[in-house]
C-alpha cells in the first residue's frame, strides 16, 4: 500500500513544524508541503500527486481556496483543523469541499482516524456539529423555498431581466444583452418590483439570490 501523501496549511510555523515532525513519524503518511498561506497550498498541490489537504479554517483564508484545490485536484480530500465550533464556518467549508472537520484539541490518534478515514471515501464531523449542520442546511432550504414564492410570478423575460441585474448590468446594459430597448426595462423592472412586493432594484436582486436564481 502507497503512503499517504499529505500537505498541512496553517498560518502559525511552530504548529505546522510540530504537526508535520509527528505526522512523518507515522508509518504510511508522507507529508510533501507546509505551508502558512493560502496561495501556496495551490502550487504544493499543483507541484505533487497530493492525497490530503489538512488546513486549519479559522478565519476565511484556506476556507476560501477549497474549490480552488478541488479544482486542481479533484480526488484531493480536504480536512478543515479548527480551534472552534462555528456552525457557519463549517456550513461554508462544507460547500467549498471539505471532508472532514477536526478539533486542535483532539489527539493525534483522533486526526490519524480521520486521514485514513477520508482516504477511504468517508467524512467526519463531530455528532454536535454534524446536528448543527444539518439543521442549518435545512433552514437554508426553507429560506430558499420561501424566496422561490414570488419569484414564479415573474414571465421567462422578466426573470432574464432580474438575473441579468444580480449580474451587475445597467439599464443600458441589460438592454443591450437582451436586445431590448431601455424603456422596456424599466417596463419589466417595475413589473418585477409590484409582483415581488419590494421598492428597490437592490431589494429585488436580494430576493433572487436568496432563492438561488442569481
Amino acid at each position: 500500500m502507497r503512503e499517504i501523501r499529505v500537505v498541512l496549511g496553517d498560518g502559525h510555523r511552530s504548529f505546522l513544524d510540530a504537526l508535520a515532525m509527528r505526522l512523518d513519524a507515522e508509518c504510511g503518511l508522507d507529508v510533501v508541503g507546509t505551508v502558512c498561506e493560502p496561495e501556496e497550498a495551490l502550487n504544493v498541490v499543483r507541484a505533487h500527486s497530493v492525497d490530503v489537504a489538512v488546513l486549519t479554517v479559522d478565519g476565511d483564508g484556506f476556507v476560501g481556496v477549497g474549490r480552488r484545490l478541488l479544482e486542481i485536484r479533484p480526488d484531493l480530500k480536504l480536512v478543515g483543523v479548527t480551534g472552534g465550533d462555528d456552525t457557519a464556518a463549517l456550513v461554508h467549508a462544507v460547500r467549498q469541499g471539505f471532508r472532514a472537520w477536526v478539533s486542535k484539541d483532539v489527539g493525534i490518534c483522533v486526526l490519524l482516524d480521520v486521514l485514513y478515514a477520508v482516504c477511504r471515501g468517508e467524512t467526519w464531523i463531530p455528532p454536535m456539529l454534524l446536528t448543527r449542520l444539518l439543521q442549518r442546511l435545512l433552514e437554508e432550504r426553507e429560506e430558499q423555498r420561501v424566496a422561490e414564492l414570488p419569484l414564479a410570478a415573474l414571465t421567462a423575460r422578466e426573470q432574464q431581466v432580474l438575473r441579468t441585474m444580480a449580474g451587475g448590468a445597467t439599464r443600458d446594459e441589460i438592454a443591450e444583452q437582451l436586445s431590448i430597448s431601455a424603456n422596456t426595462v424599466r417596463t419589466h423592472t417595475q413589473s418585477i418590483l409590484n409582483k415581488l412586493g419590494v421598492h428597490s432594484s437592490l431589494a429585488a436582486v436580494t430576493l433572487a439570490r436568496k432563492a438561488g436564481v442569481a
